[in-house]
């Protein structure tokens, strides 16, 4: 029988994990890892086992692995980790599947001590949402040793989970919405970047003791703003070439079917990685609500988007803008929230509000919110 890579190899490839891959008829070739076979869903050359002081470690550099034949839904998961103090990401996958749906949480190696040092993410079909869960419930100030191992704990219970860094009392992190809602699924390791490169040692994996759990709390953030529009229409996917330069939404591109109807995050952002990642070909959905007015107005509509979008009120274009990853300057981060804002003005009856939001790289999310929205009705 011919052996193929699981489905996750691909969608780890399609974040741009570098490195030569196996042909597709290659089975991953498992390594011992102290008491775990570890299974490459990345480059295989960046994954290896060695001896170092007296002990067993992994190292995964911008590649990544999953533990084989292990599942887990709550309990502890513990590993000493080291790296050094360069640009790269790393960290901890559970809940994940061949899907490349997963729980993730990384560690910024360049950024001890800063708010965003640690993030957590949730994965989908290989793509990473960090943009979108980019608040303190989502980020950690997580002080790491370079000169040794650092200690990490992860308490995961529910829905939930604890973050403890280096004998932390308290968490350094409480994750109060593991955002994939899987439940269980398997446990990995992934880096990128480019210096992604991690040691890990001493894993142990168990369950919770009595007395022990979720001691965590959120954080508070900042509310989503009122009007915030629930849910949306989301066609299938196409080529942002099909849309570019357009004054008018193309009477194709209007036309397109519905992929799913997607509900906001608690945040009041849709996360729309949950249709499936982004491809060169079909990097771009439209997103749409329904505006019935009862009589003619203009109203505010405030958003956020990422990576890319094209705003048409009726099929025509209002706004056009690119927030990505270090599309405006070095710094800039495009994380979403409802940062910019337009007019609308809605014609009596029905209005069609319509996205086309493209996505490159760090998640994939548009949201919006109607300000003093009596007389609306507001429907996917």
């Amino acid at each position: 029988m011919q052996k193929r890579i699981p489905a996750l190899f691909g969608a780890f490839l399609a974040m741009g994990l570098a490195g030569p891959a196996q042909a597709q008829d290659e089975a991953p070739t498992l390594l011992s890892f102290e008491s775990y076979q570890v299974r490459p869903i990345g480059p295989t050359d960046g994954v290896e086992v060695n001896q170092r002081e007296g002990r067993e470690e992994l190292v995964v550099s911008r590649s990544a692995v999953l533990l084989e034949g292990v599942e887990f839904s709550e309990g502890v998961i513990e590993f000493d980790v080291a790296f050094e103090n360069k640009r790269g990401f790393g960290g901890l996958m559970w809940h994940a599947s061949d899907q490349g749906d997963a729980e993730y949480f990384y560690f910024r190696q360049h950024k001890s001590g800063l708010p965003d040092a640690g993030q957590y993410t949730p994965m989908r079909s290989g793509l990473t949402s960090w943009q979108i869960f980019s608040d303190r419930n989502g980020m950690g100030p997580f002080a790491y040793t370079y000169d040794g191992w650092n200690r990490i704990k992860f308490i995961i219970a529910g829905d939930k989970a604890d973050i403890y860094l280096n004998g932390s009392v308290e968490p350094i992190l409480h994750v109060p919405d593991l955002a994939t809602d899987r439940g269980n699924g398997g446990i990995g390791f992934r880096t990128s970047g480019p210096n992604g490169r991690i040691r890990i040692a001493d894993l142990t994996i168990r369950s919770l003791q009595p007395g022990e759990g979720i001691v965590g709390t959120p954080k508070p953030t900042e509310a989503p703003p009122s009007g915030v529009i629930g849910s949306w229409s989301v066609s299938r996917a196409f080529a942002e070439a099909d849309i570019e330069d357009r004054l008018t939404l193309p009477e194709e591109i209007a036309q397109l079917e519905t992929a799913a109807t997607i509900q906001a995050e608690p945040s009041g952002i849709a996360d729309l990685g949950r249709i499936g990642r982004p491809q060169d070909e079909a990097d771009t959905v439209m997103v749409s609500s329904r505006i019935l007015a009862d009589r003619s107005r203009s109203v505010r509509l405030r958003f956020g988007y990422s990576d890319r979008v094209k705003l048409f009120l009726n099929d025509d274009l209002v706004f056009d803008g690119d927030a990505g990853f270090r599309s405006r300057d070095f710094f800039s981060l495009g994380t979403v929230g409802f940062k910019d804002s337009v007019v609308l003005n809605l014609a009596e009856g029905e209005n069609v509000l319509a996205a086309a939001v493209s996505e490159t790289f760090g998640g994939w999310a548009f949201a919006g919110a109607i300000e003093n929205g009596d007389g609306l009705t507001i429907r996917p």
